[in-house]
């Protein structure tokens, strides 16, 4: 998904003046230092995603009861995201969109934001330089995860150029916007597998609340509460480091239809006693798209994707007869069939393990 960039709106003031007002009323019993506009929709003149920015800004002492009330207000918590005392929550209303993070006060990171605002509403040349840093971008259809690191540089001028951070700060900054291990987009011939994002919620649901895409798993139909748990775990998970729970959306004529995952045991490039590190896989597909060689598209792209040395492993239910013809055609190997492993859905299962090293 292409990032947009608009020319600077003259309504983004005032949508951040109308979400304010409803933070503060659900912050009623919490004190908060203030509730900051950030990000570039708060430069007038400067182009920018559509998206307003908003930094919440408590003491350290404060941060979780923000939290909580947010949350008991129907947010989201989505955790830190990899950036330390900067913790985002997700606004059931997107109506505009708008980023919601609670930071603390004199964090560099909090600092950080503040400070790139006020230097780009007092420098006109950096906030051009800037503005058209990320109109080019998007002109290229440049995907978000890259997006972000290539305005990097631009930032550490910005940032340098207020002069409110120290070098060691400065670094932390220009590498938490590096994309570490988040994927960009992968384009195959048919499709797209990208990283998960909290809008693929409803598409999640439609996907693992249908009767037969869990027939062989251990739990009943996901309900959407359940959807939005596993989503958001996915999207935290994505930015942990190191990062041992790979899981990409997959989209087809741009339509979410699957997904596919692996569990990568943590450690080094090998393990105890020598043994490559291991790799569970899984994947999932809507039933509409099954037949078409769509699932063993999207996992021939994506298993290159994964550190190697690696010993990868499917496990599945005899009975999947589409996960074992899924393994035989990526070429793995049959390791071991064990029969009533355990009792799922009141009856008792077989498993069967396929392996393969890459």
């Amino acid at each position: 998904m292409s990032v947009k960039v608009d020319a600077y709106n003259p309504q983004w003031p005032s949508f951040f003046t109308a979400i304010k007002a409803r933070l503060a009323s659900h912050l009623a019993s919490v004190p908060t230092v203030s509730i900051e506009h950030v990000g570039s929709t708060s430069v007038p003149d400067l182009a920018a995603k559509p998206i307003i920015d908003i930094d919440i800004i408590v003491t350290r002492p404060n941060v979780r009861g923000a939290i909580n009330a947010l949350v008991a207000a129907g947010f989201t918590d989505l955790g830190e995201l990899g950036i330390e005392d900067r913790h985002a929550l997700r606004d059931p209303d997107q109506s505009p969109p708008r980023n919601i993070y609670v930071c603390v006060e004199g964090a560099f990171q909090t600092r950080n934001h503040l400070a790139v605002r006020d230097t780009l509403r007092g420098n006109a040349a950096l906030r051009d330089e800037y503005g058209q840093v990320k109109l080019a971008l998007a002109a290229r259809g440049t995907n978000i995860v890259d997006y972000v690191e290539a305005k990097g540089d631009v930032l550490q001028k910005i940032l340098k150029e207020a002069d409110l951070l120290s070098e060691e700060e400065l670094a932390a900054i220009h590498a938490a916007n590096l994309k570490g291990q988040r994927f960009s987009p992968v384009k195959t011939k048919r499709l797209v597998l990208r990283e998960f994002v909290m809008a693929d919620v409803q598409a999640f649901y439609e996907l693992e609340s249908i009767p037969e895409m869990v027939r062989y798993q251990n739990w009943p139909p996901r309900t959407m509460e359940q959807a939005r748990e596993e989503v958001v775990k996915t999207v935290k998970d994505s930015n942990a480091r190191p990062r041992t729970h790979v899981e990409l959306a997959v989209v087809h004529e741009e339509k979410f239809i699957g997904r596919v995952g692996a569990m990568i045991s943590p450690g080094d490039d090998v393990g105890r006693e020598g043994k490559l590190k291991h790799a569970d896989l899984w994947f999932s597909f809507r039933p509409e798209s099954q037949g078409l060689s769509l699932a063993t598209e999207a996992m021939e792209a994506f298993i290159p994707l994964l550190a190697s040395p690696l010993e990868l492993e499917i496990e599945c239910d005899p009975r999947n007869t589409g996960s074992v013809k899924m393994a035989e055609r990526l070429g793995f190997r049959k390791v071991g069939l064990t029969e009533k492993v355990y009792e799922s859905k009141g009856e008792w299962v077989d498993s069967m393990v396929y392996q393969k090293v890459v």
